[in-house]
């Protein structure tokens, strides 16, 4: 099994330059590309881990909890937690779609770690690093970064 490390994360189009209904990118091409590989893997564990459960019609234990607690009073020592719960849950939700649908090994999940977790300097950004692994062997590196909600009075 050969093992090579990628550092892959969305950006955010700029709404300046929006001139479509897509709201994501993985950089300036000027048309749409298919996505697949261990790319489509990331974007499906990452859709299930930012999903509010409870929120697809379609299936109500898709999803996880942590995008709600990133908008209320969560205690910075809770986060990892919730994150290591939120992990867990998008893992085996994607492993149990891989099964069904009959996915390649480059876009099925083996498994997630968490590497980190920390607070940003203001306090208020959290920034969540996980290590995703796919059945073909190959591992990559992508982060999450969100902000804290206060729910003060």
């Amino acid at each position: 099994m050969t093992t090579t490390k990628y550092d892959i994360h969305i950006e955010s189009v700029p709404a300046d330059q929006l001139q479509d209904a897509r709201c994501l990118t993985f950089g300036d091409y000027g048309r749409v590309l298919g996505v697949s590989g261990i790319q489509k893997m990331v974007n499906r564990f990452m859709k299930c881990m930012l999903t509010p459960l409870g929120s697809d019609t379609a299936d109500p234990e898709y999803g996880t909890q942590l995008a709600a607690s990133f908008l209320g009073n969560v205690a910075a020592e809770d986060l990892f937690s919730i994150a290591a719960q939120s992990v867990s849950a998008a893992e085996q939700k994607i492993q149990e779609y891989d099964s069904i649908q009959g996915v390649p090994d480059d876009e099925r999940l083996a498994s997630t770690e968490i590497e980190n977790i920390y607070i940003d300097e203001s306090g208020l950004g959290v920034v969540l690093v996980v290590r995703l692994s796919n059945v073909s062997g190959t591992v990559v590196q992508t982060q999450m970064s969100s902000y804290r909600g206060t729910n003060n009075g």
